[in-house]
């Protein structure tokens, strides 16, 4: 099974949780949505491409950072935060508009294996356009930019057994057995509009640590890897 992986670097990250208003929670790993998003973003696509995610890496730390927010009392004076990052040249003055800083969970360090699988069509405009792409690619805020590593090609194998070389998402879908330790999430995938609000499908999934050893009869498929020992689990 040939898929496409992608290593990449990002010295600061914060893939923001959502609902997270009073504090910039992140998650450990961007979640499918985010990837999904870089990933259409390249492709300059205007519409949804199919193909699935596995992700993977682990980060050298977390920082605390600060951000100016700011937050709008309605009629009846309900407190509720607006997003103004990268917009410039709009007057914010409002009454009713106070400015609070907001504590931002930083990841430093971060490195991250994304294994990409779709057909081999789709496979090949991803790979030209990350080759081709004219401007600078981020993942998570705007300004958390990527340094690409490495985009290549690669063959995947079936194995009995696996210790994880990085922390990854596993789909709970995939997982048989109760024994497998990690961070319960509900991951964004795609959405469609109802009136005028996105409504989310997610996707259950398990955070697994860096180092745990995994076993076939923990699965409902098959565990795949990679010619340099990386366990994939495709969303």
């Amino acid at each position: 099974m040939q898929v496409l992986r992608l290593k990449m670097f990002q010295e600061t990250a914060c893939y923001t949780k959502p609902f997270a208003l009073k504090v910039g929670e992140t998650y450990p790993l961007p979640p499918y949505s985010t990837v999904k998003g870089m990933i259409h973003e390249v492709l300059k696509a205007n519409e949804l491409i199919p193909f699935r995610l596995s992700i993977q890496g682990d980060y050298e730390t977390r920082v605390v950072d600060y951000k100016k927010s700011y937050f709008i009392k309605d009629r009846k004076s309900k407190e509720f935060p607006i997003i103004l990052d990268g917009l410039s040249g709009i007057d914010y003055s409002y009454t009713s508009m106070t400015a609070v800083p907001l504590y931002m969970h930083l990841l430093y360090n971060v490195q991250l294996v994304i294994h990409i699988a779709a057909e081999d069509e789709i496979l090949q405009k991803i790979y030209k356009a990350f080759y081709s792409y004219d401007g600078h690619i981020s993942l998570g805020r705007h300004e958390d930019l990527v340094r690409m590593d490495e985009i290549r090609f690669i063959e995947l194998i079936t194995v009995d057994e696996s210790d994880l070389a990085h922390s990854m998402y596993i789909p709970k879908k995939i997982i048989a057995e109760d024994d497998l330790t990690g961070i319960p999430y509900r991951l964004n995938w795609t959405y469609t509009i109802k009136k005028g609000v996105r409504d989310w499908v997610k996707i259950p999934t398990l955070y697994v640590a860096q180092g745990e050893k995994i076993y076939s009869e923990l699965f409902y498929e098959p565990i795949h890897f990679d010619e340099e020992g990386y366990t994939v689990f495709f969303n």
